[in-house]
């Protein structure tokens, strides 16, 4: 099995995920737009950036495969990439407080999960990132 032609369509399908799984509420939650920009605002640089890294992420990983950039450029670049997504999303998961998250109706009670399910799905970003870095340095 030929990691480095594998691992770029691993980690765009994981950055295209994230993107989702970090734009649910502002999708499924209505009208509760205060409350979404202080959940999606929260701690010192909220996650706005995380959700445009993971689109940019798909972009990247792509390219390396597709011959359009050299595969060890762009598996350092996602490599880093990957860690600054994770770094970004648990930095914003932890500075959530519980008044943000419990202010939410009762309908919406899965948005308590959310935060850790991000971090989670970003961690996975991370991961791919240095799988592709090492399968083509290797």
């Amino acid at each position: 099995m030929d990691l480095a032609r594998i691992v770029p369509y691993i980690g765009a399908v994981s950055c295209l995920v994230l993107a989702i799984v970090l734009s649910a509420p502002y999708l499924l939650v209505n009208s509760e737009a205060m409350l979404l920009g202080s959940y999606y605002g929260a701690g010192p640089v909220g996650i706005a950036g995380a959700v445009f890294l993971s689109l940019l992420g798909v972009v990247i990983f792509l390219s390396g495969e597709r011959g359009q950039a050299d595969p060890e450029l762009i598996a350092g670049i996602m490599a880093v990439v990957g860690v600054v997504l994770f770094g970004m999303t648990v930095l914003w998961a932890v500075s959530i407080t519980d008044t943000i998250v419990f202010s939410f109706p009762s309908e919406y009670s899965w948005i308590e999960y959310h935060p850790m399910l991000s971090a989670g799905t970003s961690a996975i970003v991370a991961a791919t990132g240095g799988l592709y870095a090492w399968a083509v340095l290797r």
